[in-house]
């Protein structure tokens, strides 16, 4: 098991696994802890007050989580806290179906998205273990990543565009194709006035610009 400390500034769980570190947030041990009791009927393990913040905290995380891996529910996905039930539903089809879509995620409080153009398209799995999250698996693999669903902002199903989820605070950004003096990459794409691409054509310049406000354009393209 790895050694487990705090830092308290950053309000991380901090873990030493011998051969490496990773990091787990107060809030996250929190909330997965408080819903996993929610849904176990187990209010022994969710979170005291004396518990944010401390050792016990995590203590009571893993308990949440032997329990949870114990329970009939571990066959069930396993969704982060704040996921929207729509959006939750939307992965399970998608997952049943096997169908190949595109995710964009974002700051679902204000509807900003993060502009991934990476690890965005793929088929919806699932994890195996204790909690199974749902994955996304890029074409052509059977591995994937696995989703920050508490983010998400649009499922669109890849083969129609047709948007299978859309988060009601969504909004595609708004972006600005200009051309500047540079030989090699002379087509710039700004956000908010600040430059989020390069590109040696307008053709790729155009093609990322529709890819991130919602069309099914192949990565490749503009990669």
């Amino acid at each position: 098991m790895a050694n487990v400390t705090l830092n308290t500034e950053q309000q991380l769980y901090v873990l030493d696994h011998g051969h490496g570190y990773s990091c787990f947030g107060f809030a996250n041990a929190r909330d997965h802890a408080n819903q996993m009791a929610e849904r176990l009927k187990r209010p022994d393990l969710a979170f005291g007050e004396a518990d944010f913040g401390a050792l016990s905290g995590y203590q009571k995380y893993l308990a949440a989580v032997e329990a949870w891996g114990k329970s009939p529910l571990s066959r069930k996905t396993y969704f982060d806290p704040a996921t929207d039930p729509k959006a939750a539903r939307v992965l399970e089809r998608c997952q049943e179906a096997k169908a190949k879509v595109r995710l964009i995620l974002g700051d679902t409080a204000t509807g900003r998205t993060w502009l991934d153009e990476h690890d965005v398209v793929g088929r919806i799995g699932r994890s195996t273990g204790a909690l199974k999250v749902p994955l996304l698996i890029k074409p052509g693999t059977d591995a994937g990543i696995a989703i920050l669903t508490a983010c998400l902002l649009v499922i669109i199903d890849w083969e129609s565009g047709e948007f299978l989820f859309r988060h009601p605070r969504y909004r595609a950004p708004d972006l600005l194709i200009r051309l500047v003096e540079d030989a090699n990459r002379p087509w710039e794409v700004l956000h908010d006035e600040q430059v989020v691409a390069r590109f040696p054509d307008i053709g790729k310049a155009g093609a990322y610009v529709a890819f991130m406000r919602g069309e099914t354009v192949e990565p490749r393209i503009f990669q």
